[in-house]
Parts: C-alpha cells; sequence; structure tokens
C-alpha cells in the first residue's frame, strides 16, 4: 500500500525535496523534533506501566512455544486501555500521539513480539486508526461506536495474489443498498479474534474499477475464518485468511475515493504510520534488547582471564549495535514527531525499512557475539543452565519484519519510483529538479557548516549534502537514459537501489540533525550524540558507496537470460550432478 497527499493538501518540507533538487536543506533539519515536556512525562509514565502489566500477564517463551495467546488477555488489552491507545478521549481513548503510541507498543514487543503486534496493529491499521482517516458522517458514526463499546479489529489488504498487484482480487459488487464481497484475504493480522475487521476490495464498473475501504462486523453473514496463519516470527499472533462468500457491506460502510482507482489518500498515510507501528516499533524494541543482552553478555564473560569487552573486534561490535540504536530512534522520532498524517510522510515510507534493517544487523551481530549461546533456545539453555536470553526467537522476529508490510525490497523499489517520478514530470519544463545544475549543488554542500557538530561530524555532513547532490544527478541520468517511465521501471535494479540511497541519506542527515540539536537535558547519556552520529555516519557512508558503485556499473551479467534458461529447465537438469 502506497499513500498520496489529498487533493489541494501540501506537506512541509521534505526529504524528497532535498533529493529531488540535490540540494540538502540544513536549515530545515537544524532544528530536531522533541516532545513537550509534559508529552515526554506522559509517555515516560505509561511505558513504565506497560513494562509491569506485559511482564506480569504474558509468558513470553509460552506464547512462543505454544503459539497461544494467555486466557482472557485480549479483555485484558481492553480493559486497560491498550487497543485504545489512538482513539479520542470522548470515545474512551487515550488519544495518545504517534510517537508516545509508538513507544508503548516497542514496550510491550520488548516483552513479546506478538503480543505487541496485536496492540500494534489495532492502533496503527485497524478501526482505532482509521477512524483519523474517516469524513464526518455514518461510517465514522459506525466505526466509533464499535470502539466506544470495545472491540478487536485488524485490516485486510493482502489477497491470495500477494499485495502489489494494481488492484485487490477481492471484488466489491455494486447492488442495492451497498456491496456484495467475494473473494480472499491473506495475512490479516488480528482476523480470527476481530470483531470488526475492514478490507480492501476492488469495485468494478463502466467507467473503470475504483478500490475501496470496506468495513464489517465479523459476524455478518457470509464472512468465515479461513486457514490460520503461522509465521516463522511473530508466534501467537492471531493471523489467518479471510473468506468473502457474498458478505453484504451496506454503502454507509464503504470509503471510496471518487476522484481515483486506488484507496483513498487518507486511508494510505494512515497505512504508512501503522506499518511503522507494527514493523518498526517491534524491530526498535528488539534492537534495544540486542543491546541489553551484549552488555550483560560481555561483563560476564572473559578469554584466557581477559574480559571480553577489551578485545578490539568486540567493542567495535558493541558500538556497532549502539549507533544502529541511536540511528533507528533518530529516524522514528523525525518521523514521528510529525502534526498530522500528511507531515513527514515521506519519511514514514523511509522508515520502515530503516528500522527492520537495523534490527536485523544488531540480531545478527549479537547472534555472533553470544557464540555458543547465541544458536540456542531458550529451552536448551535453561536444562544446561545457560541464561536464557531469547535470542533465537529474537532472529526470527527480526527477519520476519522485513516481509511484513511488504518485502523490504520492493518499498525500496516503490520510494525510487517515487523520487523519480519527479524527474519524469519535470522533464518537458523549465521548473522543477531538472533546472538545477550540479555545480551549484556541490558548491552549496561544500558551504554547510553547524557549530553544534564535531569536526569529524562536520566532515560527514558535507559528505552527506554532497551525496544528495549526487543522488539527484542519478536519478536525473537515468530518467535521461529512459525518459520512459514504463521503461525505466521494467529495469527494477536502479529503481531499487535509488530507494536503498533515499534511506541510508535520510537516516544519516536525521542522525546528524539530532547531534546537532543535542539538549543535555533531554538525554541521560548526552555525551553519546556525536560519537555515535560519527559512528553510523561512517558506517553509512561505506554502504553508499557500495550503492553508488552498483548503480554506475554498466556492465552486468545477463541475468535475464541466465533465469530464463534455469527456470525453464526440467527437473532432471536441476538435479543432475
Amino acid at each position: 500500500m502506497t499513500a498520496a497527499l489529498p487533493d489541494g493538501e501540501t506537506a512541509p518540507h521534505s526529504f524528497l525535496t532535498d533529493l529531488s533538487t540535490g540540494r540538502l536543506d540544513w536549515n530545515s533539519w537544524r532544528t530536531f523534533p522533541r516532545q513537550s515536556r509534559t508529552e515526554q512525562e506522559l509517555g515516560d509514565r505509561l511505558v513504565a506501566e506497560a513494562a509491569t502489566f506485559f511482564a506480569r500477564r504474558v509468558d513470553a517463551t509460552a506464547v512462543d512455544d505454544t503459539r497461544a495467546l494467555p486466557d482472557g488477555l485480549l479483555d485484558d488489552l481492553q480493559e486497560h486501555g491498550y487497543l485504545r491507545l489512538v482513539v479520542p478521549p470522548e470515545l474512551g481513548g487515550r488519544g495518545l500521539s504517534p510517537y508516545t503510541t509508538f513507544r508503548l507498543i516497542a514496550q510491550a514487543c520488548a516483552h513479546s513480539v506478538a503480543v505487541g503486534q496485536i496492540v500494534a496493529i489495532q492502533n496503527g491499521v485497524g478501526a482505532a486508526a482509521m477512524l483519523t482517516a474517516l469524513p464526518p458522517g455514518p461510517l465514522r458514526d459506525f466505526v466509533g461506536e464499535r470502539l466506544r463499546t470495545g472491540t478487536v479489529s485488524g485490516f485486510g489488504d493482502t489477497d491470495r495474489a500477494g499485495q502489489n498487484n494494481a488492484r485487490p482480487t477481492l471484488t466489491a459488487t455494486p447492488v442495492d443498498g451497498g456491496y456484495l464481497l467475494r473473494g480472499e484475504k491473506l495475512f490479516t493480522g488480528n482476523g480470527p479474534v476481530a470483531d470488526l475487521v475492514a478490507v480492501s476490495a476492488t469495485v468494478p464498473g463502466a467507467e473503470g474499477p475504483k478500490v475501496g475501504a470496506f468495513f464489517l462486523d465479523t459476524d455478518t453473514p457470509g464472512f468465515s475464518i479461513g486457514s490460520r496463519v503461522e509465521f516463522m516470527g511473530s508466534r501467537g499472533l492471531p493471523n489467518a485468511a479471510l473468506r468473502f462468500d457474498d458478505v453484504h457491506v451496506p454503502a454507509d460502510q464503504v470509503l471510496l475515493d471518487p476522484d481515483g482507482d486506488q484507496l483513498p489518500p487518507l486511508v494510505g498515510l494512515v497505512a504508512l504510520l501503522g506499518r511503522i507501528h507494527f514493523t518498526g516499533a517491534p524491530a526498535m524494541a528488539i534492537a534495544r534488547n540486542c543491546l541489553a543482552w551484549s552488555r550483560e553478555f560481555i561483563a560476564r564473560r572473559t578469554i584466557d582471564g581477559r574480559p571480553l569487552g577489551d578485545y578490539d573486534e568486540i567493542q567495535r561490535t558493541v558500538t556497532a549495535t549502539l549507533a544502529d540504536v541511536y540511528a533507528m530512534e533518530s529516524a522514528a522520532r523525525w518521523s514521528l514527531l510529525a502534526d498530522g498524517l500528511t507531515d513527514r510522510w515521506f519519511e514514514r515510507f523511509l522508515t520502515k525499512n530503516l528500522l527492520v534493517r537495523g534490527a536485523w544487523r544488531t540480531v545478527d551481530r549479537t547472534v555472533s557475539l553470544h557464540g555458543g549461546e547465541g544458536f540456542e533456545t531458550v529451552a536448551s539453555k535453561v536444562r544446561r543452565g545457560a541464561v536464557p536470553v531469547p535470542l533465537e526467537r529474537a532472529l526470527r522476529d527480526a527477519r520476519g519484519l522485513r516481509i511484513a508490510g511488504n518485502v523490504d525490497f520492493q518499498l525500496d523499489n516503490q520510494l525510487g519510483r517515487m523520487l523519480l517520478a519527479r524527474f519524469h514530470d519535470a522533464a518537458d519544463t523549465d521548473a522543477g529538479p531538472a533546472a538545477h545544475t550540479a555545480g551549484d549543488a556541490l558548491t552549496a554542500a561544500e558551504e554547510i557548516r553547524d557549530p553544534g557538530l564535531s569536526p569529524a561530524n562536520q566532515e560527514h555532513l558535507r559528505a552527506v549534502a554532497r551525496l544528495v547532490a549526487d543522488t539527484r544527478d542519478l536519478a536525473a541520468d537515468l530518467v535521461r537514459r529512459h525518459p520512459d517511465p514504463e521503461q525505466l521501471h521494467a529495469e527494477e535494479r536502479p529503481v531499487v537501489l535509488l530507494g536503498r540511497i533515499a534511506g541510508e541519506l535520510f537516516n544519516a542527515v536525521a542522525v546528524l540533525a539530532r547531534a546537532a540539536g543535542d539538549d543535555p537535558a533531554a538525554d541521560t547519556e548526552p555525551w553519546q550524540h556525536q560519537e555515535l552520529a560519527d559512528v553510523h555516519v561512517v558506517e553509512a557512508r561505506h554502504r553508499l558507496a557500495g550503492l553508488f558503485a552498483r548503480s554506475r556499473n554498466e556492465t552486468e551479467p545477463d541475468h535475464a537470460k541466465i533465469s530464463r534458461r534455469w527456470l525453464a529447465g526440467t527437473h532432471d537438469q536441476l538435479v543432475r550432478h
């Protein structure tokens, strides 16, 4: 699911503008967003309460082993307000901001990713979240009443054919008073336990198909739960295929965009925010857990009497994980500490991959660090008296997050297309990205200074600004060589690499902005800002160098020919020794 701004609405300064012009507008980044003291204190209190609640109520190992939730957990989540985090107070909710909601979900996931994701789905893409996208009227009243009385909900967007088709294969046929839904949805979080679901479906019509969001109670005739889905990670998360056999949905419970053939823009913007909640918050929890597990492990281990923490490679492992967590926090704060759905939508799109890839690096690194204790189940560790760190579970959970909410490389593909669209749109005009010269952008990059940064980070800032200009040149060159967007999109690898570059650059800029705007009163260890920014950007520049080198490589093996020949082979040919 992608997002676009509603007609007539404009967003504040976006990193997409920096990339498309080749100029890093450092003044727009310099004031790093912070919560008010009141909001910070509220979040601190709620996070502490959540830590106590989930530790008392959920045996994470048992949930993972049995794939079953504790009896009565959903009722307890409802009673304690965890299924109404974003619901307005007038409907019995807490009315929390996006970042405070993210903090609470991350705390729940730090104990159990599966249980935390139940909360995330409800407040990220379920009815509680979708309420903000609904205009005043019968549909908003219907959803609001369900939330007032207490409901568990989910949103079904993935069809059996996959998530990346142009339109859903679930159909909604117009009939008197509403629509009949026919088809199936797959991978619907909270689906087996939901009282209310929303699904995307295609409405056929003489003027062409449209896509809408359809809201219905799960006791509606014709609705049923298909097969339960059991993931390799997030074990215990209620998930299932949903079947619709001529399910009648009243017209008052449908949201259509009269001017487009996709989901209404606000629904897509809600989904962007929700994706960070149900993938990014668990990723943050895993990365922070890995940091804590690494410290505890290193503190109790020696090799030939020498403390493990004295070894150079171990020290580098520690600082890499510290810097990854710092970078993930920076991206999340920049993206979520915004006023509305339309603010920083591009950065929110980028943030999902940054968080889940950061978590994957940290958990992979932590498994290696733990050595003999890193590739072992909790039960095995308990049997032999080892510290029962659940690294095996974290490894499975983290890998699944790179797929949830759309696989990571496809999100890179979509990001690359967003940037390239700026150049295709401006190709026949004298304005827009094509009007800026590479020389002007590079000159501006060399002039950037910030007294809030250390000398090393000052140099990083200028280097990143130069890379922003290089990204603009790379995108412009791709469009010059492929003026037809469809032709360029068909060559997916350059587009995917462009998306990866955009993400790495955004995270580097966010990290430097946070370090430059350091407020000692706002962090428990403010000395770390400059050092961790330095570590992160050094590694980001290495990754960016590789991405740019691959983007500029004009000679490659013929992957299409090789894969087609192999795929056309017979079984005997494939297994022949």
